[in-house]
């Protein structure tokens, strides 16, 4: 994200008020990879519409500021013009601060480099398409919005919790750094660049790693017990190791899970020949459930313990075992279908 700076247009409405409809909020990240290639690409669409006001803003402490202002205007409706890292520094704004007495529906936007949470919740097939049909669907009054979960992400330091959608660490925190480093310098399609990473992330895989972190999982189902008869958590090294609330995951993979319950989605792969080969064709059909040495099931809340870098929605932090991770996924935000009809 870009350094602070003072927030220009920080509440410029696109029109004047009329037609008694929803107001919108428009939080727009110049920084976001996409909005750098098209600076300015939503003013011409927002042109004439009402009720719309356009806050630009990068970093937390201006998000934070722009999401106060649109709850002194009211805003029923907040476009997140970004990608995955604008849109949990939003989730924070909204759910740590608290400055809505009832949280405004959001809109994803795709303008990041990493978009998971756009496509799964909000649907548009980029950033033009999905603004347009918002507009649309707003003054026909047609809009659709669904609750989701979202994941808090405590990290028993004092510090205020983060809120994202995807928590994902163990050899996946390696691709992600090699793709920022080797591939994305690369400026492959968005597709292109993560489906390189899967393939050398699965190259990786197919060799043990003695220097692997181990990490300790725990967890709760929504009863408070832990699991019953049933493990209620394991050690080891991992190919893969995530938490999430999202149904689907990079390049369409989705999650079945047949154990737990609770709003946390828990995916392992334990490192290894063997475990990867026989997920591979899991991976092929996207659909990803229980198997050789791989746990797929639900939680109430996730306790994870290790040393090392993990990633939230594509941005990275250190954990330390000595301050586990809690996760949990109690809090509510609703997202607009962005699909046209």
């Amino acid at each position: 994200m870009s350094a602070a700076s003072p927030l220009p247009q920080a509440d410029r409405p696109a029109a004047e008020s009329g037609a008694g409809l929803p107001v919108l909020a428009v939080i727009s990240n110049g920084g976001s990879t996409e909005n750098k290639k098209h600076v300015g690409w939503a003013e011409g669409i927002l042109a004439g519409e009402p009720d719309v006001h356009v806050f630009h803003a990068h970093g937390p402490a201006e998000i934070a500021a722009a999401i106060q202002k649109a709850a002194g205007l009211k805003a029923e409706i907040i476009a997140v013009n970004g990608g995955d890292g604008t849109v949990d520094m939003v989730f924070a704004a909204l759910l740590n601060d608290k400055p809505f007495a009832a949280p405004p529906m959001l809109a994803l936007l795709p303008a990041g480099k990493t978009n998971m949470t756009a496509a799964a919740w909000c649907g548009a097939k980029n950033k033009f398409t999905g603004l347009q049909h918002l507009l649309h669907a707003r003054r026909k009054q047609t809009l659709r919005a669904t609750p989701r979960h979202i994941l808090t992400v405590d990290r028993n330091d004092g510090a205020a919790p983060l809120r994202g959608a995807f928590l994902g660490a163990a050899d996946v925190v390696d691709g992600i750094l090699f793709c920022r480093k080797h591939i994305y310098p690369l400026n492959l399609p968005n597709a292109l660049s993560h489906a390189m990473a899967v393939c050398v992330l699965v190259w990786r895989s197919l060799f043990t790693r003695a220097d692997a972190t181990v990490i300790e999982a725990r967890w709760t189902d929504s009863t408070g017990h832990e699991g019953g008869e049933a493990p209620s958590g394991e050690t080891g090294r991992f190919f893969f190791l995530g938490a999430m609330t999202l149904g689907r995951l990079i390049l369409g993979l989705e999650p079945v899970a047949a154990a737990g319950s609770g709003g946390v989605h828990y995916l392992s792969l334990t490192s290894g020949v063997r475990a990867v080969l026989a997920a591979i064709p899991r991976l092929v059909t996207k659909r990803v459930p229980q198997g050789y040495k791989r746990t797929v099931r639900r939680a109430e809340k996730l306790t994870l313990a290790f040393d090392g870098a993990y990633t939230l929605d594509g941005e990275l932090y250190d954990a330390k075992k000595e301050q586990p991770l809690t996760i949990t996924a109690h809090d509510m935000l609703s997202f607009i279908d962005l699909r046209p009809s």
